[in-house]
């Protein structure tokens, strides 16, 4: 009994320490960095995200920590900061195009940050592929891992993480001047859209038979201990657990703009205006019409993407539009009328291929495009909702069941006026991230509440069995035993709210003629900013904004020569 009652002691002393190291959610472990990167302060959020990514680079949250990394050092390549990295680009992860350029000279701030978003990025990517290419050819049984909490799983990336990833890749390459490797980019975040479709439906059939296991079968814990059936859809529908439930499902119902299931407009649109703008064949152009057709489909109060929809209808159709985007190459009428876009895998390789047609000279001139980031993207919080559960006495009982919640940032620039020849030009939304990121938890959101239900309720009847059985021995064995798995309940009871923290609220743009003087002036709340416009037939001014008055971050690259 002494030697029981030792590892009693043991037991709940480890309990509690674990219970004190263990239970912050990932929204408060990174809350330091998410506030330096929202007010600003980028050189400490890019030195935080270097660390972070180093220290976890192995372990279940990989991925995460390399996501935040590359959209992080993303953002201060557009504020331009120092950076102390700053190497030749062939040591950089550089591109085969730039190395040529750079090679051997030292790179701007400016290039350095971007090579090692691209590295960072690249690093997510490969663990994403080698989890998806193990999920193949495993069974995919999830019964062991149910009863582990689910923020101790490895991460594994979401589905708009997965296009998010691809479309930050697509627009460093173009910033780097590698129009290839965007295109390569951009046709893997078209397929990862694809590709979310079918892995949502196999994650509900794997949720609906584990709900029917637990309560056909019965559930075990982590020890093998059987701790009864529970039926997951009779608890739901308990009282006091579905108004709880209905309250969280109608907070994530009101933040969602429908775009369609794990569809990001703004990859769609920056996917149709490259292939137009860069288009070399009539497949480019037609691509192209039809990604800003879609886009045009989700966003139709976009007035800036209507015109581009008509101008690159026109092109597609082998016409010179009257105003529009500006192109070298157009395709033959009738050659154009046949020509759909192929379907794209993930691994495609595209290659430039020679123009079919005279260049075409637009009387509208020159285009610039302003893109505006803006805000930060949904968080997850936890919330803590009582599940009924049936405990040693048949008697109903109820314990507290730790889900996620997503949460809105509300501190952002709702708007950004672009100012050229004596007119405004405010940018609209393209994309809003609220509605990506709420549709995606709204997706997931069936297979969160069957994990979590059945395994703190598998836990807790198991433990209450466990707890019967100490009382029965009479001594301090039930006190100790309470004190252990209190401390224990307390540490694994806890949401999984890992996210990607340093996405933006809303994608918006304006699109604008070229003056004269090639000036435009962006005048937001933290004051009104000149920018000269590179030479180009088509520019893109790239605005970032963290708050609503934190000072602009602005870059600028030439999508036409």
């Amino acid at each position: 009994m002494i030697i029981a009652t030792r590892r009693l002691v043991l037991a709940g002393l480890s309990a509690a320490a674990l219970a004190l190291t263990g239970c912050q959610t990932y929204t408060a472990q990174t809350a330091v960095r998410d506030i330096a990167v929202r007010t600003g302060n980028l050189a400490f959020a890019a030195s935080q995200a270097d660390r972070d990514a180093e220290k976890h680079k192995d372990d279940k949250d990989a991925i995460l920590y390399r996501l935040e990394q590359g959209s992080i050092l993303r953002s201060a390549a557009l504020a331009n900061i120092p950076d102390d990295t700053a190497k030749p680009a062939t040591q950089l992860d550089q591109t085969a195009t730039n190395q040529a350029i750079q090679a051997g000279n030292p790179v701007s701030p400016r290039i350095a940050y971007l090579t090692r978003s691209i590295a960072a990025l690249n690093a997510a990517e490969e663990k994403i592929n080698d989890y998806e290419q193990k999920a193949k050819i495993s069974i995919g049984n999830e019964t062991g891992a149910i009863l582990t909490n689910q923020a101790n799983l490895p991460y594994k990336g979401r589905a708009y993480d997965k296009v998010m990833l691809n479309t930050y890749k697509a627009l460093n390459y173009l910033q780097l001047g590698d129009a290839d490797a965007a295109r390569v980019e951009l046709n893997r975040a078209l397929q990862r859209q694809r590709d979310a479709v079918d892995a949502n439906a196999k994650h509900i059939e794997e949720s609906k038979r584990l709900a029917e296991d637990a309560r056909t079968n019965g559930t075990k814990d982590e020890q093998g201990r059987s701790a009864g059936s529970y039926d997951v859809d009779k608890a739901k529908s308990n009282p006091r657990t579905a108004a709880a439930l209905d309250s969280v499902e109608s907070e994530l119902d009101s933040s969602i703009q429908a775009y369609g299931d794990y569809v990001n407009p703004f990859a769609v649109f920056l996917d149709g205006l490259v292939f137009t703008v860069q288009g070399t064949d009539a497949s480019d152009l037609e691509r192209g019409r039809k990604s800003l057709e879609r886009a045009v489909s989700m966003s139709p109060q976009n007035p800036y993407l209507r015109a581009d929809l008509d101008a690159a209808e026109a092109l597609a159709q082998g016409r010179s539009p009257a105003a529009g985007i500006v192109t070298e190459t157009a395709p033959a009428a009738a050659e154009a009328a046949v020509v759909t876009a192929p379907a794209v895998v993930a691994t495609t390789e595209v290659a430039p291929a020679a123009p079919v047609t005279a260049p075409v000279v637009l009387p509208s001139g020159d285009l610039v495009y302003v893109i505006f980031e803006t805000g930060a993207a949904p968080f997850r919080d936890q919330i803590r909702i009582d599940i009924p559960v049936i405990l040693v006495t048949s008697s109903l009982s109820y314990v507290g069941a730790a889900f996620p919640k997503i949460k809105l940032v509300a501190d952002y620039a709702p708007s950004l006026s672009v100012i050229s020849g004596g007119q405004s030009y405010p940018t609209a939304v393209i994309a809003s991230m609220d509605s990506v990121v709420a549709q995606d938890f709204k997706n997931e959101w069936p297979t969160i509440l069957t994990k979590t239900m059945i395994s703190t309720a598998t836990k807790a009847i198991t433990q209450a069995i466990i707890q019967k059985q100490l009382n029965d021995q009479g001594g301090m064995a039930g006190l100790i035993g309470a004190v252990a798995m209190g401390a224990l309940n307390a540490s694994t009871n806890i949401a999984d709210t890992r996210t990607w923290r340093s996405l933006p609220k809303q994608f918006q743009y304006s699109r604008l003629p070229v003056s004269q003087d090639r000036q435009i002036t962006l005048a937001s709340a933290s004051g009104n900013q000149v920018v000269t416009l590179e030479p180009g037939r088509v520019n893109v001014v790239y605005v970032k904004s963290t708050g609503a008055t934190t000072p602009l971050l602005i870059s600028q690259f030439c999508l036409k020569k």
